[in-house]
C-alpha cells in the first residue's frame, strides 16, 4: 500500500472505545511522521482528544439531532457542514475503528479513496463492511480489542510501537487534583470506581463500599471513590459501608481523572471509560466484569487482574438483563483477593509496609 499523505481516523464514540484506539492511533503516527492524521468524533465524547498529542485536525460530529428528529432541517445542514469540513481535507485513506453503519457511511462520504474497517463478520453492523475498499478478516480467535485496533492499523504498514500511550495533562486539571489531594492528605491512595455506562457493568454500590472498608482498614490504604453525573448516591451507599473511616469521594471532570490516575496506588472499577483509562495510563486496575468479555474488553496487560462469574450466557453484552444481572453477583472476598494478588506484583505492597 502507498503510503498514505492524509488519514481520517474514525472512532466516534464511547470514551473507553476512543482510548482502546489511542495504541493503533499511535502506531499510524509513528509510521507516517509527515501525515495530516485527522479525527471524526462525536460532540459528547470529542473532548478526550484534546488530551491526545499528534492529531492534526478534530471533527467534530452531533448525530444525536438527527437521531432525535431525522426531518430536522438545521440538524441536516450542521451535518453538511461537518462533513464539507472533512472532505476539504482531503483525505486519501480512512480507516473505521467502530464498524457501524453510520460509521461505514461516513467513511465514503469522507471521500476518501481508500477505506479500511473491519469484516462483516467483525463488525457489530453488518452492513457497515460494505463501504470500505479492504477490511481485516477475522483470525479464528477472540482478541482484546486494542489488538485488533492495532491491526486494523498494521494494514497500512504501519508496525506495533513499544511506546506508552501519551494523554497530556492539562495545567489547571493538574493543580485542581493536586490542592485537592492536599487538603485530603492524601500521598497513597487507592481509586474505586463504582459507576458504568450500562447498568448491567455495575458492580452494586454497597458491595464496592464494603471492598472500600477492606482495602482502608486492612491495607491501611485510603480510597478516593469517583463518580460522574448523576452518580453521586453510589457515593453515599458505599460510605454507608464503611463505619468511621470512609473513603474520599472525588466528583470530577472526566480529564481531571488523568492526573488522578497518575498518582493512584490502584484502580478498581467495571468495564467503562475510567478503568480503560487507567489502564492506557498504566495504572495498576482490578477489573469487576459481568456482561463483557474480560478476552475482549480487559485489562490491557497480563499483569493486571479481573474478577466475574461466568455463567451459560457469558458474555452477552446486554444493556438489560433478564436474571437479575447475575452474572454481577460477585463477592467481595473474590475482589479482594485480587487485589492483594495485583498488589503483590508491583512494589506497592513494600511502599505500604
Amino acid at each position: 500500500m502507498k503510503a498514505p499523505e492524509r488519514i481520517l481516523i474514525i472512532r466516534l464514540s464511547s470514551l473507553g472505545d476512543i482510548l482502546h484506539t489511542l495504541p493503533a492511533f499511535q502506531d499510524l503516527r509513528r509510521a507516517f511522521p509527515r501525515a495530516h492524521i485527522g479525527w471524526l468524533a462525536e460532540k459528547r465524547s470529542a473532548f478526550l482528544l484534546s488530551a491526545v498529542p499528534g492529531i492534526d485536525a478534530l471533527h467534530v460530529i452531533d448525530t444525536r439531532p438527527l437521531r432525535r428528529a431525522p426531518w430536522s432541517l438545521p440538524a441536516w445542514r450542521t451535518l453538511r457542514r461537518t462533513l464539507g469540513a472533512v472532505r476539504g481535507e482531503s483525505y486519501d485513506l480512512c480507516l473505521d475503528f467502530q464498524g457501524l453503519l453510520k460509521t461505514g457511511v461516513l467513511s465514503r462520504l469522507s471521500g476518501a479513496g481508500r477505506r479500511l474497517g473491519f469484516s462483516a463478520a467483525m463488525v457489530r453492523e453488518k452492513p457497515a463492511h460494505w463501504f470500505y475498499s479492504k477490511a481485516l478478516e477475522p483470525t479464528g480467535e477472540v482478541r482484546h480489542v486494542v489488538r485488533l485496533n492495532r491491526m486494523l492499523a498494521a494494514m497500512t504498514g504501519a508496525a506495533e510501537t513499544l511506546e506508552k500511550v501519551v494523554l497530556e495533562e492539562g495545567q489547571t486539571d493538574r493543580q485542581a487534583i493536586d490542592s485537592r489531594l492536599a487538603a485530603e492528605q492524601l500521598s497513597r491512595f487507592a481509586v474505586i470506581n463504582p459507576g458504568g455506562g450500562w447498568p448491567t457493568k455495575r458492580w452494586p454500590a454497597k458491595l464496592y463500599g464494603r471492598l472500600a472498608e477492606r482495602i482502608i482498614t486492612k491495607l491501611d490504604l485510603p480510597v478516593v471513590v469517583t463518580t460522574g453525573p448523576g452518580e453521586e448516591g453510589m457515593y453515599e451507599e458505599m460510605a454507608a459501608q464503611c463505619g468511621s473511616r470512609k473513603p474520599v469521594h472525588f466528583h470530577v471532570p472526566f480529564l481531571q481523572l488523568i492526573p488522578l490516575l497518575r498518582r493512584a496506588r490502584l484502580m478498581i472499577g467495571g468495564d467503562t471509560g475510567p478503568f480503560h483509562l487507567a489502564c492506557a495510563l498504566e495504572t495498576p486496575v482490578v477489573g469487576i466484569f459481568g456482561p463483557t468479555s474480560t478476552e475482549r474488553n480487559g485489562p490491557w496487560t497480563d499483569r493486571d487482574k479481573t474478577v466475574g462469574l461466568l455463567l451459560p450466557c457469558s458474555p452477552c453484552y446486554g444493556r438489560t438483563c433478564p436474571t437479575q444481572n447475575e452474572c454481577m453477583d460477585i463477592p467481595v472476598d473474590d475482589v479482594f483477593d485480587a487485589v492483594l494478588r495485583r498488589i503483590e506484583n508491583t512494589d506497592e505492597l513494600r511502599q505500604m509496609d
